[in-house]
């Protein structure tokens, strides 16, 4: 990209910061609810939340990384 063109996101890209700026909104749920007297509840509910969160951004970085080698190798 030259100087002064305007940047493109793709939508891998897109797709990569909306997961994770829902990661740090459920931290940010984890940390307002720290003393709260039903935080174990809680926890328990996001937990689910964040690990596929987590799951769905590792399958996008592997995705990104399979079509660079491919791109590599033609």
């Amino acid at each position: 990209m030259a100087y002064g063109e305007k940047h493109q996101e793709t939508p891998e890209q897109r797709e990569k910061l909306k997961l994770l700026l829902a990661l740090q909104q459920v931290d940010n749920v984890v940390e307002l609810t720290k003393d709260n007297v039903w935080m174990n509840y809680l926890y328990n509910h996001l937990s689910p939340v964040k690990y596929e969160l987590e799951r769905q951004l590792t399958n996008l970085n592997d995705s990104g990384s399979i079509t660079e080698e491919t791109q590599k190798e033609q």
